[in-house]
């Protein structure tokens, strides 16, 4: 009696160490993780993995287990005449739901300027995702860059869970392309299940002994 007892604590010790595991770990992949901050400088993007699109523009998108971060320059290399905007709308999809997300215009955002635009998801309004964008002067003109941040919990999707996460847009610039990546952790969930396992195991072995005796 006394050891399926000690079995039966080293359980519930072994959940609740599994469940801090899994805070802790959600802890490191916050978005200082990623060392992006939606503030209109750009140079967080430098060390991310960029997906060339059609016309040189260039964009990234990362996740971790409570947001996703997209980046898009539409002209890096100053090869562009004119006036090169942003695509309008997007499709981003979550594991197996897709859902589309709009930008506002930045109406009256001059040459060198950047500003602060909202984020529609199926077009209702998120107000915790951020978004900024920046038209930058070059020889030929002006263009847009776009950083942005959509938390998943206000997207409806379960923030906890890895998902394969990814996006695109019928916009010309993106020629196509999709850009993908994947988000979460399941490593606490992974450490709950062990800890059942063990003490399952060892209240077996007990019972095991009772009947032998």
């Amino acid at each position: 009696m006394r050891k399926a007892f000690w079995i039966l604590l080293t359980c519930v010790s072994l959940v609740w160490i599994g469940s801090a595991a899994a805070t802790a770990r959600a802890a490191t992949t916050t978005s200082s993780k990623l060392n992006i901050s939606i503030d209109g400088d750009f140079s967080d993007w430098s060390d991310k993995p960029m997906t060339n699109l059609d016309g040189d523009a260039k964009a990234s998108l990362v996740a971790n287990d409570s947001a996703v971060y997209f980046y898009m320059n539409t002209n890096p290399n100053d090869n562009k005449h004119g006036f090169v905007s942003l695509p309008s709308s997007y499709s981003l999809k979550v594991g197996d739901k897709t859902i589309s997300i709009a930008l506002s215009k930045a109406k009256g955002l001059g040459a060198g300027k950047t500003k602060s635009v909202t984020v529609s998801a199926n077009g209702r309004t998120i107000s915790s995702a951020q978004a900024m964008i920046s038209r930058p002067k070059d020889s030929h003109g002006n263009y847009e860059i776009v950083e942005m941040s959509l938390p998943l919990s206000d997207l409806g999707v379960v923030a906890t869970s890895s998902q394969n996460i990814s996006m695109t847009s019928s916009d010309a610039t993106f020629g196509g392309a999709t850009l993908t990546t994947t988000g979460g952790s399941t490593g606490g969930v992974i450490l709950v299940a062990a800890g059942f396992g063990i003490a399952i195991v060892g209240i077996m072995k007990v019972a095991r002994r009772r009947k032998v005796v």
